[in-house]
């Protein structure tokens, strides 16, 4: 194995500037983790992780050059012959007029939708015209896929734009944010940026707090910019090219002849893999940015001879999130497993093999069990049984006048049981392929073997245990969202399949009469539109996603209360507007209760002040209430917050309008009531 063959050959471009690329924000999120886990992410600490990243990374490039020509990695057939036609300019280019013309037109589309108000939905303020001019310009991306007057480069960067499109719509349309998650982060970080740490120093996020802290010392972008569109921005640059190398060096090792690679074949299939949905990907946090560096690390060890370049992938990952870290470690120990077969014995590799089982069946358990703390319960067997409830049919239809509705949710519905069928049909077809000539597997298909035989097991087995695991500090309905995050890597796994197969359906049907070939192209645009739509939150005759986002109402009334007193105060509200809060005023904010030390709006949603808060809003709201919840937090000013959009809102205005002092309200929209 040659490390200088981590970096790229430079006549390929586009491959050398995505592997370095890669290579490098890789390299800063570890040395940045370790520095900041020892030491710290001030001024000295960042100088410091670039020093540490750049000299790796020159240290490989220097390698690289030394033994560069020696490299055994040879372009195909296909690659090599220029399929550039001499066409009139027109031509050549009126179907990539046609494309960017319709992707600016959705782009000015969302521009003009964006909006700081509390939304459950982008769909809500998004004009329904949306979907038709991004079907339209999904057409024509295939009818460009399918030219060959077009260098592959040029489909890389439209299959990227196409990818940014679909994954930032909640980073367009939401001018302040989306979700909850990304405002703990960022309060975080730029309490970071301010003091160099943070106390105490948890073991993991260490990798995006690195990368971000690091872009915005040396670039001088904001923090809340960097976060928001981190994750959407790195899914569409690096992921298209990452796919198409795998799969290029896939049907390499298992195609006779080059000749035979369609490369068009494989861009479509990039296309359309969006049609198996994306939610993780349109919000930034550290898990979301962690599936990322999976999925790479998954394509690298099964692309790449080279164990050392999935290794630093896998422990980019482990750096980012434990949850999909250790998984990621599990796949490159098996990756530098296959690589050392001629040397070690056929016992040993049992022996190696039956260890990287067990790691993986219990790493992942044991970590979240030490992470709940030493006061948390076990769930009992009850949760084994509810683990594979959201894998079963749903036969609910959205409405019985509404056909296409009806289509779409049997597809959300169903969605979880889809993959699953999906997946094993393709295990147990590359499996049973792969049976008949055990003997001569190459690495890669050892590879993948290996994630059948060892990986996906083991992870079922670790999210049946995990799902026995209780946090204290979270509310019932959130308890079992890290053990949920499980099935997601296991899908992560099968991804590498879902491509081989999706690949040979394109192949059959583009070979296939021209009348199925129109009905498959209408069909695969419409999921491409069912996908767009299902990825993010819903609010319609059918489904409800419930939570609103932070709006500048919230920000507004967060202001509004810091402003109207100079005492210790707690506030009492909802989870967006604590959110709104830790945008605002940071985590300087503390107060020494019987219970340590607690934040001075509701979070987390598991500790009592939130109790409080659903107590004054589903109970009354009453001074008792509120008089406990000052005396528990050891001040003696409180106040309420409630948001207009809340359940009963106007019987909980009515009732603390008699309890409380004083009362105002920011637009109508949020009510403030003052204890």
């Amino acid at each position: 194995m040659k490390i200088s063959n981590l970096l790229s050959r430079p006549s390929d471009k586009l491959k050398n500037c995505h592997n370095n690329s890669l290579l490098f924000i890789s390299l800063l999120m570890i040395c940045g983790a370790i520095i900041y886990y020892f030491y710290a992410l001030n001024w000295i600490g960042v100088v410091l992780t670039i020093i540490f990243s750049v000299g790796i990374f020159i240290a490989l490039q220097a390698l690289y050059n030394k033994h560069g020509a020696d490299s055994s990695e040879d372009l195909t057939l296909a690659e090599r012959i220029d399929t550039t036609n001499k066409k009139p300019y027109l031509q050549k280019y009126y179907l990539l007029s046609l494309y960017v013309a319709s992707y600016l037109g959705a782009g000015a589309m969302l521009i003009s939708s964006r909006s700081d108000r509390a939304l459950i939905t982008p769909w809500a303020i998004i004009p329904t015209d949306f979907f038709w001019l991004y079907a339209l310009t999904s057409l024509f991306l295939v009818f460009i896929l399918i030219k060959k007057d077009l260098s592959n480069t040029t489909k890389l960067v439209l299959l990227s734009a196409h990818y940014f499109i679909s994954l930032g719509v909640a980073i367009i349309v939401y001018k302040i944010s989306y979700g909850y998650d990304p405002f703990i982060h960022e309060a975080t970080m730029r309490l970071i940026d301010t003091k160099g740490f943070v106390l105490p120093k948890p073991p993991y996020y260490l990798g995006e707090y690195s990368l971000i802290i690091v872009l915005h010392k040396i670039s001088g972008l904001t923090i809340a910019g960097l976060n928001k569109i981190l994750v959407p921005i790195l899914v569409a640059i690096f992921l298209p090219t990452a796919l198409y190398k795998f799969l290029k060096s896939w049907l390499a090792e298992n195609i006779e002849s080059a000749k035979k690679i369609s490369h068009n074949n494989i861009f479509l299939i990039i296309l359309f893999l969006l049609s198996l949905t994306f939610s993780p990907f349109i919000l930034s946090t550290p898990q979301n940015l962690s599936y990322l560096f999976l999925i790479l690390t998954i394509l690298s060890g099964l692309s790449s001879s080279r164990p050392a370049a999935t290794w630093i992938l896998a422990l980019a990952t482990t750096a980012l999130h434990p949850l999909a870290g250790l998984p990621a470690l599990t796949f490159a120990a098996v990756v530098s497993l296959t690589s050392a077969k001629n040397i070690l014995s056929q016992q040993w590799q049992k022996i190696i093999k039956s260890g990287i089982f067990l790691f993986s069946s219990l790493a992942l358990p044991l970590t979240l069990f030490f992470a709940a703390g030493r006061d948390n319960k076990l769930a009992g067997s009850q949760n084994i049984f509810s683990s594979f409830k959201p894998w079963l049919i749903n036969t609910s239809s959205a409405g019985r006048e509404d056909f296409l509705s009806n289509f779409v949710y049997f597809f959300a519905n169903n969605y979880p049981l889809f993959i699953i069928l999906l997946g094993l049909a393709t295990v147990l077809y590359y499996y049973f392929y792969n049976r008949q000539q055990t003997n001569n597997l190459t690495k890669y298909q050892e590879n993948a073997s290996n994630i059948i035989k060892i990986i996906i097991p083991s992870l079922l087995i670790a999210y049946l245990l995990s799902k026995q695991i209780n946090f204290n500090d979270l509310i019932n309905y959130e308890q079992s969202d890290y053990a949920s995050r499980l099935p997601i890597i296991i899908i992560i796994f099968l991804l590498p399949f879902w491509l081989m197969a999706g690949y040979n359906l394109i192949k059959k049907i583009r070979q296939s009469e021209r009348a199925i070939q129109i009905i498959c192209l209408i069909f695969g645009l419409g999921l491409l539109n069912v996908a767009l739509y299902s990825s993010y939150p819903r609010f319609d005759k059918y489904w409800n996603s419930h939570g609103y986002s932070t709006s500048q109402n919230d920000i507004e009334a967060v202001k509004s209360v810091a402003r109207d007193t100079d005492m210790p105060y707690i506030v009492l509200a909802n989870q967006q507007v604590s959110a709104a809060a830790l945008k605002e005023l940071g985590f300087d904010h503390y107060h020494d209760s019987s219970a340590g030390a607690i934040y001075f709006y509701p979070i987390p949603t598991g500790g009592p002040l939130y109790q409080y808060y659903l107590d004054m809003v589903y109970k009354a709201p009453d001074q008792k209430t509120m008089t406990e919840a000052m005396a528990f937090a050891g001040v003696e000013r409180g106040y309420l917050i409630v948001n207009k959009y809340w359940y009963q809102s106007d019987r909980i205005i009515a009732a603390a309008r008699l309890t409380a002092q004083e009362w105002w309200d920011i637009n109508n929209e949020v009510y403030i009531f003052k204890y």
